[in-house]
């Protein structure tokens, strides 16, 4: 048994009988892990409804016996980097489908810290005052998908070529199977990336959030559907 202060990122709750949750946290050190909490609803236990808000950053103290059980958290707080983003209805629905995809995307207990410090470097820019959301979703799609080791990135690409999802790859167009972006969409991705001022026409955006799904449920089968992506369909409309 041992026990650690980690930095962490909510995922996600499940109940569990009348006073108990399952709580999956993204641990910096650890990665993905579930924890037991007792009286979540209580204010005995620490947990403030906002600790429970999708992608909230926390600090916490854990304790993990190894043995294939919940593990335990015996000390939480919330680490107070965004200010704007949980307050906003867009906001929150983006941190909850950024939370749906992280969850099944990631395999539990991989210890991921550098992928971890980029979400977060990530999250900061959303809450940044004034921040457009219409490229968020892509750039999380786009940022797993780089970690998964997809090469999404302007030193693979030549201009005119499409990105192959299949082969997670730019390739000369047009490519020898329907699973790609097209030209146009990986041009412009590749422009935003670099200059983020460069935002894609609404359509292009389209593409390339439909597209990058695609390619993840390509290399990642279990994913399945992402639920959050209708409520942001509509909310972004």
């Amino acid at each position: 048994m041992s026990t650690h202060s980690v930095q962490a990122l909510m995922l996600g709750k499940i109940a569990y009988g009348d006073k108990a949750h399952i709580l999956k946290l993204w641990t910096r050190p650890f990665g993905i892990q579930s924890y037991m909490v007792h009286s979540v609803r209580s204010g005995r236990s620490g947990w403030r409804p906002a600790l429970l808000l999708p992608m909230t950053a926390l600090e916490a103290v854990v304790t993990h016996r190894d043995k294939g059980q919940l593990e335990k958290i015996s000390e939480v707080r919330a680490t107070p980097l965004w200010n704007h983003i949980q307050r906003d209805p867009v906001g929150q629905t983006l941190c909850l489908f950024a939370a749906e995809v992280l969850l099944k995307t990631l395999k539990a207990g991989d210890s991921t810290p550098d992928f971890y410090d980029d979400v977060v470097e990530m999250l900061a820019r959303w809450d940044q005052p004034g921040t457009s959301y219409a490229m968020a979703a892509v750039e999380l799609l786009a940022l797993v998908a780089h970690h998964l080791g997809f090469a999404l990135d302007p030193s693979h690409y030549v201009e005119g070529w499409a990105f192959d999802l299949r082969e997670g790859l730019c390739a000369p167009a047009p490519l020898l199977h329907p699973e790609g972006l097209s030209p146009e969409a990986t041009g412009a991705l590749m422009r935003w990336f670099s200059d983020p001022r460069l935002v894609p026409a609404k359509g292009l955006r389209q593409e390339l959030l439909d597209g990058l799904l695609t390619g993840l449920r390509w290399h990642h089968s279990s994913m399945g559907e992402i639920h959050s992506l209708e409520i942001l369909r509509g909310l972004s409309a």
